[in-house]
Formats: structure tokens, C-alpha cells, sequence
């Protein structure tokens, strides 16, 4: 349900930062936050807060080849370079280290799993 809201949100926030609607581009961005909030609440309350899960819910603007630009978590980044509908180098270099840390953190949590 928050993923959908959260996609939902994103999408409305791009739009108002391709107008340069501030007002609006405030008020969404504080919904996504209350969101990944939400969301993070509730992984504490099911005891699955780790830092990897937060990282994968943070979100950028991402300049998508062929499309415009939208906005994605680093979990949702790291699942278009996976399928090759991105690269590391259609990212911005701030992006990139993001996604490298979140990947090197996952690939430890994978390790502690098993």
C-alpha cells in the first residue's frame, strides 16, 4: 500500500519540480517523508530495521534513457541496472555511490542470512 502511495507521490513530485511549482513540490516531498517514516516504523515494529532497508527507500531523480525523468527508490535502481534498463553511467555520480554502498550492504546482510 505505502510503495503504491509512495509511486503515486513521486510521480506528482516530479511534475511539480518540471513546473517549478514550489508549494507543491514541498508538500509532496513531506509525503513521501511521512511515508518512508511510516514504513520504517512499521519494519522497527516487526523487528526488521536495518540500515540496507533504509537505504533502499530513499529516493532520486533519475534521468531514465527514452523517458523523462523519474523519480526512484535505490531499491527500484538497482532493479533497472539488474535488467539493463539503466547503467551506472546514465546516474549522477551521488546516485552511483548510493547505490554501490546499498549493494555492498545487501550483499553482507545476504551473507549474515545464510
Amino acid at each position: 500500500m505505502f510503495q503504491g502511495q509512495s509511486e503515486a507521490i513521486a510521480k506528482m513530485l516530479v511534475k511539480a519540480l518540471s513546473e517549478h511549482n514550489t508549494i507543491s513540490t514541498k508538500e509532496y516531498s513531506a509525503r513521501l517523508i511521512n511515508i518512508r517514516d511510516r514504513i520504517e516504523e512499521l519494519m522497527w515494529v516487526l523487528n526488521e530495521k536495518n540500515i540496507s532497508s533504509n537505504l533502499l527507500l530513499e529516493v532520486y531523480s533519475i534521468n531514465v534513457p527514452g523517458k523523462k525523468i523519474e523519480s526512484l527508490t535505490v531499491g527500484q535502481i538497482m532493479e533497472k541496472l539488474k535488467i539493463g534498463e539503466l547503467r551506472m553511467s546514465d546516474l549522477q555520480p551521488d546516485v552511483g555511490d548510493k547505490i554501490r554502498k546499498a549493494a555492498v550492504q545487501l550483499k553482507r546482510l545476504n551473507q549474515n542470512q545464510e
